[in-house]
């Protein structure tokens, strides 16, 4: 019955063959041992013998791999005779708990053998079986784990607290689910996710069982703490009436499974025929409490200068600068919030934005889903309280450079985990401007037209002729373009006045024309004043104010340039600090159209 594959240790079967014949004999004796095992396999390269056994077969196993464990043994069925793997590096004699791990191994398919005789059921489901029929195939599975538990107590041996406490697989399973969300937003396939979500629930309700078994903890239950402890209670109970052949009651057992979903953000309407809603967005669900990454738009900036903007703050006992960098980037947010005229984006931003000053850097986020145009939405609001932070600042004199990029992305209040994070670090290089990664220019390029609507990100791009592949946020756009926003909202008015007068037999829409029409009149001349006001002078003022603070720089450092005693390092980073301005002068007077016309260009999709 026992085979050994081992490849790297020549006289491990000679030192282990009485060892491991005893441990079978225990379980013989007791009546556990299931006719079914056809081989137990010992094998220092478990996924490799795993493959070879497996490579005629039409479905190859595969190994359980995850954050939180890797597996040291691992039951196939080939047509109804099982083999049994373990990892000969971990399952050995010179392991105190080898009997454990090889009991449970071998006890669950003589569990899975007695569940299977008084338990006829379905082992196949599909998007559209009843979840009541779902319950009782997965109660199959969760049957056996309790019969298994039961059959073990006839059998002495040391036993390790393998499972000591169910956080890991709490994490693991609102990791999982929180990642199938996101993908199911991006393919829109239902039916897959579906049979996805119900496999990480059964794992998930498994791995629950081990740690009951176990006596381990179930304080980190979390969300699920009033759900779990009931379900495997129930599951438990339900196990035992099955031995002694009494009749089967799923009903709360189903309850449970639908408030585990429901926290999942998934609801079950109906199950004559199977309805499956996903009741909230992926970026709201275990936000909060879930130590894992979610794809954001990131920004990433830092301060020219800062250097001497500390020592200036440490010398003069007047200074205020350390309350305008702190009031200008909280001032850009609030600003970017209550000027965001689209509801979903406004809430988006109020409930999801996250922003933090370090040192001389700023990271600003917003998540996004692969749905719509989600992305266009995130990427105009994120860029809005960047040009914001960039405005207010260039207006007391400072400036910030970086890059927005997207990726992976966790914080928390002491750490920063994203690879979105980097990439935008890695932007932030010579030209003192917030540069686009390429990764970005790509998804707002998908279905432009129809999924940049109102979202006025028409000139918000630019780039240099002498780096035409480095295109950043054009920090005038704001300025450029706040008279824009008013025709948009005007109209916005005239189409929907025009398309209700399409039908003025409907008296709802006749009464809703009517309103719109009233509305129009009211608010048209609030419009053309506010239009009146944003004159190319008006606008011109903040520009001016920008191009003077950088022609003090530049007489600045000039001047340090030609008059001071330098060393050549020192002169060399001096004509480095005096390039980044003479870019900033020159983006200046393009943006006020007085210079440089043709320094620039505006990038268009």
């Amino acid at each position: 019955m026992i085979t050994y594959k081992i490849y790297n240790h020549p006289k491990f079967e000679e030192l282990h063959v009485d060892y491991f014949n005893s441990l079978v004999d225990s379980i013989y004796r007791n009546q556990i041992l299931s006719v079914n095992i056809d081989e137990i396999i010992i094998t220092d390269d478990i996924e490799g013998e795993i493959q070879r056994y497996s490579s005629t077969r039409f479905r190859e196993p595969k190994l359980t791999r995850s954050r939180e464990y890797k597996a040291v043994a691992k039951t196939v069925d080939f047509e109804g005779k099982k083999k049994i793997f373990f990892d000969a590096q971990f399952v050995n004699g010179y392991n105190k708990f080898t009997p454990q791990i090889f009991f449970e191994q071998l006890i669950e398919v003589y569990a899975d053998d007695l569940v299977s005789h008084r338990y006829k059921v379905s082992h196949q489901f599909y998007p559209n079986t009843p979840l009541l029929e779902v319950v009782k195939i997965l109660f199959h599975q969760w049957a056996t784990k309790v019969v298994a538990n039961a059959s073990e107590k006839m059998l002495s041996f040391e036993q390790e607290l393998i499972h000591s406490d169910v956080k890991m697989f709490v994490d693991s399973f609102k990791r999982n689910i929180r990642k199938l969300h996101y993908k199911h937003q991006d393919d829109l396939l239902l039916d897959a996710f579906w049979i996805d979500v119900l496999m990480e629930l059964d794992h998930f309700v498994r791995r629950c069982l081990d740690v009951k078994f176990d006596n381990g903890s179930f304080e980190n239950l979390q969300e699920f703490s009033d759900i779990i402890p009931s379900l495997l209670n129930q599951i438990e109970h339900e196990s035992l009436k099955l031995i002694k052949g009494e009749e089967l009651e799923f009903s709360q057992i189903h309850r449970n499974i639908l408030n585990v979903l429901k926290k999942c953000s998934i609801e079950i309407p109906s199950e004559n025929p199977m309805n499956v809603q996903i009741i909230d967005s992926p970026k709201k669900l275990f936000k909060g409490n879930i130590v894992d990454t979610e794809p954001r738009i990131v920004a990433f900036m830092d301060i020219l200068g800062f250097s001497s903007t500390i020592q200036e703050y440490d010398s003069d006992k007047t200074s205020n600068i350390l309350n305008e960098l702190h009031d200008a980037l909280n001032l850009a947010v609030e600003w970017a919030i209550e000027n965001t005229k689209d509801s979903k984006a406004q809430t988006d931003l109020k409930e999801f934005l996250e922003y933090r000053m370090f040192s001389d850097c700023i990271c600003i986020s917003l998540p996004y889903i692969e749905f719509g145009n989600d992305f266009h939405i995130q990427f105009h609001s994120l860029s809005t309280v960047v040009k914001s932070y960039q405005l207010m600042m260039m207006q007391k004199g400072f400036f910030v450079r970086g890059g927005i990029s997207i990726g992976s992305y966790f914080s928390d209040k002491n750490m920063i985990f994203s690879g979105g994070l980097v990439s935008a670090y890695q932007l932030d290089k010579g030209t003192p401007v917030v540069a686009i990664h390429k990764s970005i220019i790509e998804r707002l390029k998908k279905n432009y037209q129809v999924n940049s609507i109102g979202l006025f990100l028409e000139n918000s791009l630019a780039y240099s002729i002498n780096e035409p592949d480095k295109i950043f946020l054009n920090p005038f756009d704001l300025l450029d373009n706040s008279g824009k926003y008013l025709d948009y909202l005007q109209n916005t008015m005239d189409e929907l006045i025009k398309e209700n007068e399409q039908d003025s037999s409907d008296p709802l829409l006749a009464l809703t024309n009517s309103m719109l029409k009233m509305t129009s009149t009211l608010t048209k001349p609030i419009y053309d004043y506010a239009k009146s006001q944003m004159t190319t002078e008006n606008l011109n003022i903040g520009k001016e104010e920008i191009l003077k603070h950088v022609n003090e720089q530049l007489e600045k450092y000039n001047y340090l340039l030609s008059n001071s005693k330098l060393t050549q390092q020192e002169e060399e980073e001096t004509t480095k600090i005096l390039n980044k301005f003479y870019f900033l002068q020159k983006l200046c007077l393009w943006s006020l159209e007085k210079d440089y016309k043709d320094e620039f260009v505006y990038y268009n999709f």
